[in-house]
């Protein structure tokens, strides 16, 4: 009985594997589904997140206030000020380390092309090592495809799709509005559509899934907010320029989960390596000491048990979460395949 039922388990997660690898393949039925969640599940994921961000704020202030929609208009009101203040005490220097940033482009490029040449040389010097596995010319052809990307890419097409941003911005405040001031609404209306015999069971189930996203959320932007800082402080003291972009870099991109943090060293990474490939080394090891404090330290003071999940298990999930959905499937993925396993556990699980 036992092995049937794992058995029946390792058939599930294979045929959805088949399927997602399948849908993945056929663009007519991706393009369409990456599309709707560009333009609807981006502005709804921010929302999410920011609710949860403000949400005990407003839950404080409609004790003392007794009317949600003020204390929903004054946590806005509270949020943009900071903002705002934040923008105005280090807007400035951004700007200008942004600007400067911009300037070491040439130097960045030039490194980068070195360092391939210096890779195809040794390759030709290395020929006789190599040649009895074909993989020199590979390799040749691979480095000046990668030195022909970086001399043609046009990095000014980033900003090609500003228009879908700034829509994206405009209906986050709507929507978190409403999120904020409803959401009680919208949960009871919820469940109001549940049969009374499994209405109890499916509360349960929904608050276990709410604390869930609440821990997730309030951790991995904490656990950012700390790595960023640690690596800030380490670009201070090597001096490397344009160190509050650079752990502006790593805050953002730290919110994926694995993957993310190493995405979000590269270009501190390639801007040392303009300076020597001490700096970059040093850089590299800057790095390992804030995932090691982040990993030990502040992650487990944090994230509650329900996030307790392998990091192998979290690093396949999110480079599916990718392939699949880009950057949108990369944030979503982790607390999707939480709530998942959460469902399966709770209703699966514990009725056997």
């Amino acid at each position: 009985m036992f092995k049937e039922k794992w058995l029946k388990i390792a058939y599930t997660i294979i045929l959805g594997l088949i399927i997602i690898f399948l849908a993945g393949r056929i663009p007519y039925f991706m393009e369409p589904l990456t599309t709707v969640l560009s333009f609807i599940m981006l502005p709804l994921l921010f929302s999410i997140f920011l609710y949860y961000l403000l949400r005990p704020l407003v839950n404080i202030l409609e004790e003392k206030l007794k009317i949600r929609t003020i204390a929903v208009i004054i946590s806005f009101l509270a949020a943009v000020s900071i903002i705002t203040i934040i923008i105005y005490l280090g807007g400035n220097i951004i700007y200008e380390q942004s600007r400067e940033l911009g300037g070491r482009y040439e130097l960045v490029y030039s490194s980068l092309v070195e360092i391939f040449e210096n890779i195809r040389d040794f390759i030709n010097i290395e020929r006789e090592i190599i040649d009895d596995f074909n993989l020199r010319e590979r390799l040749i052809a691979y480095t000046d495809s990668i030195i022909m990307r970086l001399s043609t890419y046009n990095y000014m097409g980033i900003f090609s799709s500003l228009t879908n941003i700034g829509l994206i911005i405009l209906l986050i405040p709507f929507v978190l509005f409403y999120l904020l001031k409803d959401d009680k609404k919208i949960y009871q209306k919820t469940i109001e559509m549940i049969p009374e015999s499994k209405r109890s069971q499916v509360e349960e189930l929904a608050q276990d899934i709410d604390k869930l996203l609440s821990d997730f959320i309030t951790s991995q932007l904490l656990v950012s907010l700390f790595t960023a800082f640690v690596m800030l402080i380490g670009f201070l003291i090597i001096r490397l320029a344009s160190p509050l972009v650079l752990a502006l870099i790593v805050f953002i991109t730290s919110l994926i989960p694995i993957i993310g943090p190493a995405i979000g060293i590269l270009p501190a990474l390639f801007l040392a390596l303009t300076e020597s490939i001490i700096t970059a080394l040093i850089v590299i090891i800057i790095f390992i000491i804030a995932q090691y404090l982040e990993g030990n330290l502040i992650r487990p003071l944090i994230q509650g048990k329900s996030m307790d999940i392998h990091p192998l298990v979290v690093l396949f999930v999110v480079l599916t979460g990718v392939y699949l959905f880009g950057l949108i499937g990369a944030l979503i993925s982790v607390p999707l395949y939480a709530v998942l396993r959460l469902i399966y556990q709770e209703r699966i699980l514990k009725k056997k």
